[in-house]
């Protein structure tokens, strides 16, 4: 797949999923602006990966639970890149704890990087898309958006919003020719899910008819092909990769 000449945006992509789908799209030819909040030296490690290997990238960083951050962010990128034609709203985080002892702050976060961030992401993208009658937006939710699970009433939340959000942008902008789709991984080897599988990782892997766990490559490589033209006749999906976790 041949993404030569494309800009694409990566939120959250220092790291994990986002890391790997910054590199991957980068492969593939698009230049890339990865987004940070935090994670300034791995944003760098990544930019400095992809340049090495004769691709472009630039850093941008932003909180995108803040419609203030994104819009700055957005006015950067337009900038330094002129367009954008990719975005990917990878940006996430995790506060787990029981419903009965979350805190409103807990709560409120989560949504806040999670739902919050991909409409302030989507919503800035989609005024660049619609101009252009073209894009590709892919977001990155969880099965656990589809399954739920004790302890993560936050999470599940987040994730379940983001898949009705994009179908529903589908639905208004599917006619302008932009997509819109929805990954759902399964059970990642990233820092972020290290707990839950040190925690629970047999009784997961028990539920797993693939037998392993995923890598971020196997998202990144579901997120190169929705980015490509080759997925123009898919708009509204939300498609999991998780080895078979939701079979069961």
């Amino acid at each position: 797949m041949d993404l030569s000449g494309k800009i694409a945006l990566v939120t959250g992509g220092g790291r994990g999923i986002g890391r790997a789908c910054c590199t991957a799209l980068a492969e593939a030819g698009a230049s890339v602006a990865i987004n940070y909040s935090r994670s300034a030296e791995a944003a760098e490690e990544v930019k400095g990966e992809i340049e090495a290997a004769g691709g472009q990238a630039n850093t941008y960083r932003a909180d995108v639970s803040s419609f203030e951050d994104v819009t700055a962010m957005f006015e950067k990128v337009k900038e330094e890149f002129g367009t954008l034609d990719i975005l990917v709203n990878n940006a996430g985080v995790i506060q787990d704890g029981l419903l009965l002892t979350m805190k409103p702050a807990g709560w409120r976060k989560v949504l806040g990087v999670s739902l919050d961030g991909a409409y302030h992401c989507t919503k800035a993208a989609g005024e660049i898309m619609l101009r252009k009658r073209s894009g590709k937006v892919i977001s990155i939710s969880s099965v656990m958006g589809v399954s739920g699970g004790a302890g993560q009433t936050n999470y599940a939340s987040a994730k379940a919003g983001i898949i009705a959000f994009m179908r529903a942008c589908a639905a208004e902008m599917g006619k302008r020719g932009i997509q819109f789709n929805t990954i759902l991984p399964g059970m990642i080897v990233t820092d972020m899910s290290e707990r839950v599988r040190e925690k629970g990782g047999d009784v997961i892997m028990g539920r797993i008819p693939a037998g392993r766990f995923g890598e971020p490559e196997d998202v990144a490589r579901l997120v190169v092909f929705l980015a490509s033209a080759e997925s123009d006749y898919i708009n509204g999906q939300a498609i999991a990769v998780d080895g078979g976790l939701l079979t069961g």
